[in-house]
């Protein structure tokens, strides 16, 4: 209830929000939209019709939970281990490692960048750093991309660079002028969201140095503004027929 975006697509669809925890009577014209909820409503049964259900929501807002799904699917993502040992081996190959001391954070927190094993802290989760050449922001919804927007630094930015996360707090938006979707990163992104079972989702996903192809994550409550929140409000309404 305290997201900007589930508000402001409430008004596009001219609907309304709904607590988790609180009266809600359905009716069987009803259709449910979860904005990135990943627990069961009070009031959730299984007649309801609900765009992305809760249960695949907890599968994408986990890191672990969301890597397992694409390998299972064979759909594109960064290299990844539980165990700490093989996170050294590759430090000691000369790679960076993220280590993910948290499984459903987001924008960077949680993360611990290691370059050396003096770095090397324990964590559930470890990533073998990818070398970036563009990342894109995918937005798929019923197994069509809807939107997409690239990761650009901002303009005359002058803070840290170093940090090895594009995130806004390091300068980098997201962008549209000028940007092209690589057919590749189009395919794993659809591919990504059907790997999690979900209706719709927001990927993150890059091109690296070597011509290959990531996908980070899903985000199932992605920001919505202007374009974006025209595509999605669109796209519903196409879906549901009004």
């Amino acid at each position: 209830m305290g997201s900007t975006s589930a508000r402001k697509l409430a008004q596009a669809l001219n609907t309304r929000r709904v607590y988790p925890d609180k009266r809600y009577k359905h009716k069987w014209l009803h259709a449910v939209i979860n904005w990135g909820c990943s627990t069961l409503p009070t009031w959730y049964n299984h007649n309801r019709f609900v765009l992305n259900h809760p249960k695949n929501v907890a599968v994408a807002t986990n890191k672990l939970s969301t890597f397992m799904f694409l390998k299972l699917q064979n759909v594109p993502h960064p290299e990844w281990t539980q165990y700490k040992s093989q996170a050294e081996a590759w430090i000691n190959e000369g790679h960076k490692v993220f280590c993910r001391q948290a499984l459903t954070s987001h924008s960077g927190h949680g993360i611990i960048i290691s370059t050396c094993l003096e770095e090397l802290v324990d964590a559930p989760l470890y990533v073998k750093a990818v070398k970036k050449d563009k990342e894109y922001r995918v937005h798929v919804f019923n197994g069509k991309v809807i939107d997409y927007q690239q990761k650009k630094r901002k303009l005359n930015y002058d803070g840290p660079s170093t940090s090895g996360i594009r995130n806004h707090g390091n300068g980098w938006v997201y962008a549209r002028d000028d940007v092209d979707l690589p057919d590749m990163a189009r395919d794993a992104s659809i591919r990504a969201v059907a790997a999690l079972k979900l209706d719709f989702g927001a990927v993150d996903v890059a091109t690296s140095l070597d011509g290959n192809i990531y996908v980070f994550e899903v985000n199932t409550a992605p920001g919505l503004h202007g374009t974006t929140l025209t595509k999605y409000t669109e796209a519903i309404n196409e879906m549901l027929l009004l």
